[in-house]
């Protein structure tokens, strides 16, 4: 194990949001026995502890504010895999990445992998079938554990669903140093009471009165409803209720895809481009991905530093990126494509299509130099300013809702004088805004508009986080959504978990 005081730059104290914190000792724990020691002990002294992955969030909540910081990037190991009746399952422990997960299901490089159950490896192996953990957030380099605890999701909620909809068992580390593994459909709340004994551990407690939105995506605060499952509850509780050790992942059969950007005239010939293709069920995308004008634009300037970034076109557009199934009625998919291009304005002969690997990851590193060129921007900001971070929404809204929130982000951020960019995950009526910052007051002033933002798109019944979590950075918005006593009852769930409040202490709730 290793255990220092941290340097007041050292890279353990930020995360992906740019907002620094501090901690009086970093824990690096090589396995669970050592992890154990530490929380024990923190438990007995009342001693904060925030548990880092990765540190790809983008709310600060593996940002510690002092106390312990532990770090579990030693937790790195693929270790099984399972089948049931459902289907085949992967093992790992929290920091084994997401782009680690894919490579090795894909390609069914399990050397060195446990049986879970009997045969499953050799089964696994020999399956003519190919299999894909379809979960794929932006930050394909983020830890299983993190997207978790925030219940990541990214374009491929369009047709998946969110981490949650894959996540079959947990083992979690209680803040007495317990261990319980929680299985999917073992554990039913009576109505909002839980009263439970897992591993010799009992747990009694009533789950907040209000119901958490799934009618949108939605990573904010505690997932509840009456009848619920207890591992739901801990998928998305952002680390104040238990340390993630080891995960059970669901897999699912692989298809061939073909992948596709299409450049449109303008940001509304995409917007409503994308309206068709949502329901559409000849084509059925998987996912469907946005870029406004200004995204382009980005994009282009990128390449000026950045050669390997495919190039847009020269002339002013927006584009529409999707991904569709690459079966026998392939031919049928592109034809109602186009069809639907040319219904909105657009020349399909104006758009790339991607069929082998390597030219469909250039298109998705396409779509990742858009936030990522925002993220290399804040960072260097820092230096001069270091008192900023990064500032970019992460709202869902109600499909109903979606071309009035869509006019409602131009409306304010001109209003208020900022630069923006809008792209991202329009299948779920989820883009993202990344407002770009020059100074502090650029930054006072996107708080305020991110403030105003929010409420409306908790207004039309949308959320407020969408795929990010609440962390400490967006601690405001929970009392926008559940109110005073949705906060309180929050507190009361985590009382019965981490008596000693000693866990991530700040995430969500104060």
């Amino acid at each position: 194990m290793i255990d220092f005081v941290p340097d007041p730059n050292s890279p353990y104290l930020i995360d992906e949001c740019k907002i620094r914190g501090n901690a009086e000792r970093v824990v690096i724990p090589d396995d669970e026995s050592e992890l154990s020691s530490v929380v024990k002990e923190a438990n007995r002294t009342g001693t904060n502890i925030t548990i880092s992955g990765l540190r790809t969030g983008l709310c600060g909540g593996s940002v510690p504010l002092g106390g312990i910081l532990v770090s579990m990037e030693r937790f790195s190991s693929m270790i099984g895999i399972g089948k049931d009746g459902e289907g085949y399952f992967l093992r790992v422990q929290p920091c084994v990445t997401i782009d680690e997960i894919v490579r090795s299901v894909q390609l069914k490089r399990i050397e060195g992998f446990s049986d879970i159950t009997p045969n499953a490896c050799s089964e696994f192996r020999s399956d003519k079938r190919k299999f894909f953990y379809p979960v794929d957030p932006t930050e394909m380099r983020g830890s299983i554990g993190g997207n978790i605890s925030a219940n990541a999701s990214g374009a491929r909620t369009f047709k998946y669903g969110p981490t949650r909809n894959w996540v079959k068992s947990l083992r979690v580390m209680l803040a007495d140093g317990n261990i319980i593994r929680i299985e999917r459909g073992e554990h039913i709340s009576n109505g909002r009471h839980f009263d439970v004994t897992i591993d010799d551990v009992h747990l009694e407690f009533d789950i907040p009165n209000y119901d958490f939105n799934r009618s949108v995506k939605n990573a904010t605060g505690l997932y509840c409803h009456e009848d619920m499952d207890l591992i739901d509850l801990i998928i998305g509780s952002e680390g104040i209720l238990g340390i993630i050790v080891e995960a059970d992942l669901r897999l699912t059969e692989w298809h061939p895809l073909i992948s596709n950007i299409i450049f449109m005239p303008d940001d509304q010939s995409a917007i409503s481009l994308i309206d068709d293709l949502r329901h559409d069920t000849i084509v059925e995308p998987e996912f469907i991905e946005y870029f406004d004008k200004g995204s382009v634009d980005l994009i282009r300037r990128t390449c000026l530093t950045d050669p390997t970034i495919l190039r847009p076109p020269g002339y002013e557009c927006s584009a529409v990126f999707m991904d569709m199934s690459m079966d026998n009625d392939v031919e049928s998919r592109f034809e109602r494509l186009f069809e639907l291009v040319r219904k909105n304005g657009g020349d399909p002969g104006r758009s790339w299509t991607g069929y082998d690997q390597n030219d469909r990851k250039r298109m998705f590193a396409f779509r990742h130099s858009v936030p990522k060129s925002i993220f290399d921007y804040v960072a260097s900001l820092k230096d001069g300013i270091p008192a900023i971070n990064k500032m970019g929404t992460d709202m869902s809204v109600p499909e109903e809702h979606n071309l009035e929130m869509m006019s409602f982000y131009d409306s304010i951020l001109k209003e208020h004088g900022l630069e923006y960019v809008i792209f991202g995950h329009m299948g779920n009526c989820h883009p993202h805004v990344e407002i770009i910052l020059k100074d502090m007051e650029d930054l006072t002033k996107a708080k305020e508009a991110y403030g105003i933002l929010a409420q409306r798109a908790f207004e039309f019944g949308g959320s407020p986080s969408a795929e990010h979590g609440i962390g400490k950075l967006k601690r405001d918005y929970i009392r926008m959504v559940y109110g005073t006593e949705g906060i309180s009852e929050i507190r009361n769930v985590k009382s019965a978990f981490d008596p000693n409040n000693i866990l991530n202490r700040g995430n969500i709730v104060e």
